[in-house]
C-alpha cells in the first residue's frame, strides 16, 4: 500500500510560538533545552505520535521570548508535528524554518528542517521529488557531529529508495543508519528502522525474512503495551499475507489491526487497516463489504486532511465496482488514480492499475484498449520481476562483500599480531643471550656475534610487521603509524595534511575471472606504479584486500586532488597482456584534509572513506572529496 504517513491537524493558533512570561527566562531556557534534548534524543525514537506531539507542545510553551537561536531549533522540530493538517501551510512553515536555520548557520536545525520539508514534498509532489531533498540533509551531516540525526536521515532515504523499488540500496542505507545509531550510543534496535527493513524485505520478495522481523517486533510491541506499534506491525503483516496469496489470513490480521487501533484511539492506523481490509475483501469476492469499508477509510483520511492514500482509495474503489459489474464507474476511478500513481513512481501499483483497467475495458468490449493495457501490465510485470531478482542478487553481493572485507581485515590483523608476537619472542631470546655473554666471559666473542645476528633478525622482523608481504608497501599498522606521525607534525608545525583512500573497482571480478594469482599480480603492479608517482615522503599503504591509503604531508586538499588524479591515470595506464590484453584497471578515490583545529587519525580516515563511498555511489572510477 502507499507509504503510511500521518499528518493530522494544526489550527492557526499553532502557527507561531507564544510563550508565557511567568517563569524567569533562565529557568524557562533550561527547561526548553532539556525538553529539546528529549525531543531530538534517543528517547524520541520510541515515543508514540501522541507523546511526541505532547513534547513538542511543551517545547512550544517553554520557548523563551526574544531568543532567536532557540527559536531556530524549535521551528526545526515543530515543523514535524503531526498536528499540521494543511500540507501547504506545513510546507510553508518548513521553508521558513529552513531559511532561519541557514541564516543562523545551524547545520543540525537546517538538516531537521530539510527532513520535515521532504515529508511535505512527498505528499504534494510524490516520492521521487523527495529523494534530492533528503540527500541535502545527509550531505550536511557527513561531518559526524549529529550521528542520531544522520541515522534518521539515512533511514528516510532508505524508505524513499524502497518505495521506488531500489531495495538493495535501501538496505545499505538501513545498515549505515544502524551503525550511526550505534555511534550515537543507541545500542538497542530502533523500531522504526526495523519496520523499514521488514518492509524492504517484503518488497524484495523475501517474505520469510520479512515475516521473521515483523513477528519479532510485534511481540516486542505487545510486551511493552505499545498499541500504536502493534497496529502498525499487524498492518504490515496483513500486507505480507495478502501478497503471499493468503487472503483469509490477511483479512483476519487487518481486522485485528483495526480493532486495536480503534480501541486505543489510533485514527491513522485504523484508516490504514480499513484500506487493507477492503483490499482483502475484494480478493475474497465481497465488493459490497469492500465499498463500505473504503467509504469509512475515505471519511477517516478526509477528517485528517490526509491525501497520501488517495491513489489506493481510487484504485480499490474501481476494483470493487468492477466486481459488481459497474465497469464504466470503475474506469472513471482508474482514470483519476492514474496520475497520482504515476506521480509517486510506484511501478507495482501502476501494474495493478493496468491489469484492473484492462479487465474492465475487456468487459465493456473495448478490445483494443484492453489489449494495450494488458501489454503495459505484462511489460511492467516483467520489469518488476527482473528488478526483484536483481535487487535480491545485489543484496547477496553487498552482504558477501561486507563479510569478505571483514574477514580480510581480521586476517590481516591476525597476521600482524602473530608477527608482533614473533618479535616479542625474539627480543626475549636476545635478552637471555646478553645475560649469557656476561656470565660466560670465555664465550664473549662467539655469543656477541650470535647476539648481533639475532638483533638484526629481530629488527628485520619488526620492520616486516609494518609491511604488506604481497606488495612490499606499508600494511594497516604501518600506514596508520605514518598517518599518526604526519598528523603530529602537521599540528606541531601548522602545515597542511591530506589523506587519500583508494579502492580498486570491481577487483573481485578479476579474482573470480582470472584467479587469485592474477589478482595478486594486479595488486603488486598497481602498488608499484603508484609508488613511482608519489614523493618519497608520501607513504603508501595497503589496509585491506584492494584498499590503499596515501598520506600526503604538507599538502592541501586541492593539491591532494591533483595527486589523486595522477594515481587514477597511472592505474588506467597499466597493461596485463600476459593475463588478458583487454584487462583494464580503474580506481575510486576519496580525499580528505586534516582540520586545523585538530584531528584524530580515525576521524581523518573516516572522512576519506566517506568520500570514497560517494565516489563509488556516483559510478566509480572517480575522485571525490
Amino acid at each position: 500500500m502507499a507509504m503510511l504517513l500521518a499528518w493530522p491537524a494544526l489550527a492557526c493558533a499553532f502557527a507561531a510560538p507564544h510563550p508565557g512570561t511567568d517563569e524567569p527566562t533562565s529557568t524557562r531556557a533550561a527547561a526548553f533545552d532539556a525538553t529539546l534534548r528529549k525531543v531530538t534524543g534517543p528517547e524520541s525514537l520510541d515515543s508514540s505520535s501522541d507523546a511526541y506531539d505532547a513534547d513538542l507542545e511543551r517545547l512550544r510553551a517553554l520557548l523563551p521570548a526574544d531568543d532567536p537561536a532557540r527559536d531556530v531549533r524549535f521551528r526545526s522540530v515543530y515543523c514535524g508535528s503531526s498536528k499540521w493538517k494543511d500540507i501547504e501551510r506545513g510546507l510553508e512553515y518548513s521553508d521558513t524554518a529552513l531559511k532561519l536555520a541557514r541564516d543562523a548557520r545551524d547545520p543540525a536545525s537546517e538538516a531537521r528542517a530539510i527532513l520535515c520539508r521532504t515529508n511535505y514534498i512527498q505528499l504534494t509532489s510524490g516520492t521521487q521529488r523527495g529523494l534530492p531533498e533528503v540527500e541535502k540533509a545527509i550531505a550536511l551531516l557527513q561531518e559526524g557531529q549529529e550521528p542520531q540525526l544522520l541515522a534518521e536521515a539515512l533511514e528516510m532515504r532508505g524508505d524513499l529508495l524502497s518505495l521506488l523499488g531500489e531495495q538493495a540500496k535501501a538496505m545499505l542505507d538501513f545498515q549505515r543508519a544502524r551503525a550511526a545509531y550505534r555511534q550515537a550510543g543507541i545500542d538497542r534496535e530502533v523500531e522504526p528502522l526495523m519496520l523499514s527493513m521488514a518492509v524492504a524485505y517484503r518488497r524484495m520478495g523475501d517474505s520469510e525474512q520479512a515475516e521473521r522481523l515483523i513477528r519479532a517486533a510485534l511481540q516486542r510491541m505487545q510486551d511493552r503495551n505499545d498499541w500504536e506499534g502493534v497496529a502498525t506491525y499487524l498492518i504490515q503483516l496483513g500486507f505480507l499475507q495478502g501478497e503471499s496469496g493468503s487472503q483469509d489470513k490477511a483479512f483476519a490480521t487487518f481486522r485485528e489491526a483495526e480493532r486495536v487501533a480503534r480501541q486505543h484511539g489510533d485514527a491513522y492506523n485504523r484508516n490504514a487497516a480499513m484500506l487493507g481490509l477492503a483490499e482483502a475483501q475484494i480478493a475474497l469476492g465481497d465488493p459490497d463489504g469492500a465499498l463500505a469499508m473504503l467509504a469509512q477509510a475515505r471519511a477517516g483520511f478526509a477528517a485528517d486532511r490526509d491525501t497520501s492514500n488517495d491513489d489506493m482509495l481510487l484504485m480499490l474503489t474501481g476494483q470493487a465496482l468492477a466486481r459488481q459489474g459497474q465497469h464504466t464507474a470503475a474506469m472513471e476511478r482508474y482514470r483519476q488514480a492514474l496520475p497520482l500513481i504515476e506521480r509517486n513512481g510506484n511501478d507495482r501499483y501502476l501494474a495493478m492499475l493496468y491489469k484492473a483497467q484492462a479487465a474492465s475495458q475487456e468487459a465493456l468490449g473495448w478490445t483494443a484498449s484492453a489489449l494495450s493495457d494488458y501489454k503495459r501490465y505484462a511489460d511492467l510485470q516483467l520489469k518488476l520481476q527482473g528488478k526483484m531478482r536483481l535487487e535480491q542478487g545485489r543484496m547477496l553481493e553487498y552482504e558477501y562483500e561486507i563479510r569478505r572485507r571483514d574477514f580480510e581485515n581480521r586476517q590481516l590483523r591476525a597476521e600482524a599480531d602473530s608477527k608482533q608476537q614473533e618479535v616479542a619472542t625474539l627480543e626475549a631470546v636476545r635478552r637471555w643471550q646478553s645475560l649469557a655473554i656476561v656470565l660466560a666471559a670465555l664465550f664473549v666473542a662467539l655469543l656477541s656475534s650470535l647476539a648481533w645476528r639475532q638483533w638484526r633478525k629481530s629488527r628485520h622482523l619488526r620492520d616486516l610487521t609494518l609491511l604488506d608481504p604481497l606488495t612490499g608497501i606499508a600494511n594497516r599498522p604501518g600506514i596508520e603509524r605514518e598517518a599518526a606521525r604526519a598528523l603530529d607534525a602537521s599540528a606541531r608545525n601548522g602545515t597542511p595534511l591530506s589523506l587519500l583512500m583508494l579502492d580498486l573497482d570491481h577487483f573481485k571480478s578479476i579474482n573470480d575471472r582470472y584467479g587469485h594469482a592474477a589478482g595478486d599480480k594486479v595488486l603488486r603492479a598497481t602498488a608499484a606504479v603508484w609508488q613511482a608517482q608519489l614523493r618519497g615522503r608520501d607513504p603508501l599503504g595497503r589496509i585491506g584486500g584492494e584498499e590503499f591509503v596515501v598520506v600526503c604531508p604538507d599538502t592541501t586538499l586541492e593539491q591532494a586532488l591533483l595527486v589523486a588524479g595522477r594515481l587514477r591515470e597511472a592505474a588506467h595506464g597499466l597493461r596485463f597482456d600476459d593475463i588478458d590484453p583487454t584487462l583494464a584497471v580503474s580506481v575510486s578515490i576519496g580525499a580528505a584534509q586534516a582540520r586545523k583545529s585538530g584531528d584524530s587519525c580515525d576521524a581523518l580516515i573516516d572522512r576519506a572513506d566517506a568520500a570514497l563511498y560517494r565516489a563509488k555511489q556516483q559510478g566509480r572510477d572517480r575522485v571525490e572529496s
